[in-house]
């Protein structure tokens, strides 16, 4: 996006860093913030509602900057970034740069300091239970992942009965899928859904056995990530036919990437709908569409 709202050079006063020195006494801190957002309806309109309020920019890096301390500047810069995306819906990205012109620290620089850029993210995640109540898992975490500082759940498919998947003799499981923004990058999101299943008691004793609760990544923006610990798209999307038809349900027409195919093409080519049933039809209402409130 080319259209920027930007605030150079911001001063503010505050007690943040590691010395007892800075705690103590304080220091000023020079604060730089762009945020992409599209600005052609203010820019026709010539109306203030229309973009955002630079004043309230300004007023809200400033309650961060001079109020509790951090001990790094890096955690400054992340509280800026994620109190300006949540205030101001209109903007897909920020970049923040919080410099220290003066820090007390021996040597010759001019000024120390930190840049990070922040975006909203678009993810799906697959989540499934076969073990005691599977609708009950399904709605813990839901209400779990909704409570994630930096996630809003934006979709969830109906609920389908799936036979198992792999070698393993097991119940059927109930399937779902959920559209989630995040401001989140995908290691820390992968960190939180985690803490969900851990939480609702999930045991990785047996590959591909039963569970009461499993979340997986199934696709970040259009990331293309092999690690150790996290690939995306999740690598197993193309054989899995519990993941396919509740996420063909949601984003039919997103192109799956590395494989330049869309969700709902692969679930056609796969022909497995013999082993995925409907079992509860998300009608949007009660809570996320599925449960009663």
């Amino acid at each position: 996006m080319a259209d920027k709202i930007i605030l150079k050079r911001m001063s503010f006063y505050g007690y943040h860093g590691a010395l007892p020195e800075e705690n103590k006494i304080g220091q000023r801190f020079i604060v730089d913030v762009e945020l992409d957002t599209d600005l052609y309806a203010a820019g026709v309109s010539d109306n203030l509602e229309r973009t955002v309020d630079y004043a309230e920019v300004y007023n809200l890096v400033g309650k961060i900057v001079e109020g509790p301390a951090c001990v790094l500047i890096e955690a400054v810069a992340e509280r800026i970034s994620e109190r300006l995306l949540k205030t101001f819906p209109q903007a897909a990205s920020c970049r923040i740069r919080v410099t220290k012109p003066d820090p007390p620290i021996a040597g010759h620089y001019e000024s120390v300091g930190v840049e990070i850029e922040r975006k909203r993210s678009m993810a799906y995640l697959g989540l499934g239970s076969n073990i005691s109540d599977r609708e009950d898992f399904l709605k813990k975490a839901l209400i779990a992942l909704s409570e994630i500082n930096s996630v809003r759940l934006d979709r969830c498919s109906s609920i389908y009965e799936t036979d198992p998947y792999g070698p393993v003799g097991q119940d059927k499981f109930l399937n779902m899928a959920v559209q989630i923004e995040t401001l989140l990058p995908p290691q820390a999101l992968l960190e939180e859904i985690q803490r969900i299943e851990k939480s609702l008691m999930r045991k990785r004793e047996i590959h591909w056995g039963p569970r009461t609760i499993d979340l997986d990544i199934l696709l970040f923006n259009q990331c293309r990530i092999n690690t150790e610990k996290l690939s995306l798209p999740h690598p197993e999307i193309p054989r899995r036919a519990f993941v396919l038809k509740p996420l063909s349900e949601i984003a039919p027409h997103v192109i799956v990437p590395g494989m330049n195919r869309s969700v709902i093409e692969l679930w056609q080519s796969l022909n497995a709908e013999e082993g995925v049933r409907l079992w509860k039809k998300n009608n949007g209402e009660g809570r996320f569409g599925l449960f009663e409130n």
